[in-house]
């Protein structure tokens, strides 16, 4: 029987929204307001955006890469395969990505000349641009490429048992960042299941922990329904 299991969806989605806004702020951002910069390159690095506790959400992003090649392309079936490899030559090209564009931030806020930060902006938001394409088009190979093939090797026991690693060896505030993000990416039926699967096992501090969290970031119509669903 074929699995079942989508490790990728749900956190890619987060993913996203984290390129999404990362995107947005650069776009707007007034590179000859050098006090404006120095701030975005202040939230770039330590907390951007919503995702305070996250730190870096770059960062987040190349530690997302570390633990896929850790705990997913490692398995057994997985290794050595063509469609592997690629995609682990895909997560370093994007880590070198994320650190220029993290650094070319950093070094606009240094620069004394408003055209030279202008100027600067104007090749960094291209670097960003690139970056968006490249992290989507890498993303979308996981999720109709990798994860078909993981269905089809793999037992659903052994991807959740993968996931479970994963997530045990994130310390709480980078795993409840990375939530901040997931949680409302997703669909009612999405965060129904997720919240359904999540609850019986989980200490009650973690599932409330959690519960909270969808409060304060998801949209209270579809919280509401969630809640519902999932009787809470």
């Amino acid at each position: 029987m074929t699995a079942t299991e989508d490790l990728f969806t749900p956190i890619h989605k987060g993913l996203r929204s984290m390129l999404y806004n990362l995107s947005s702020r650069l776009q707007t951002n007034d590179f000859a307001d050098a006090t404006a910069t120095a701030a975005l390159a202040t939230d770039l690095e330590h907390d951007f955006a919503v995702a305070r506790s996250a730190g870096c959400v770059l960062c987040v992003m190349g530690k997302h890469a570390s633990d896929e090649e850790t705990q997913i392309f490692v398995a057994p079936p997985l290794a050595g395969q063509r469609l592997v490899t690629e995609l682990i030559e895909e997560h370093h090209d994007l880590t070198r990505r994320e650190l220029a564009l993290e650094k070319g931030v950093h070094d606009i806020s240094g620069l004394r000349s408003s055209e030279e930060r202008v100027a600067a902006g104007r090749r960094l938001n291209a670097a960003a641009n690139e970056l968006l394409v490249a992290y989507l088009n890498h993303m979308n190979r996981e999720e109709t490429e990798l994860t078909p093939f993981m269905q089809q090797h793999l037992t659903d026991a052994e991807m959740l048992g993968m996931q479970g690693k994963i997530i045990a060896s994130m310390p709480p505030d980078r795993l409840f960042a990375i939530l901040g993000w997931m949680l409302p990416s997703l669909n009612v039926t999405e965060l129904s299941r997720l919240l359904a699967s999540v609850r019986p096992n989980a200490p009650p501090p973690f599932f409330q922990a959690v519960t909270d969290l969808c409060a304060a970031r998801v949209e209270p119509s579809r919280w509401q329904n969630v809640k519902l669903r999932v009787g809470l």
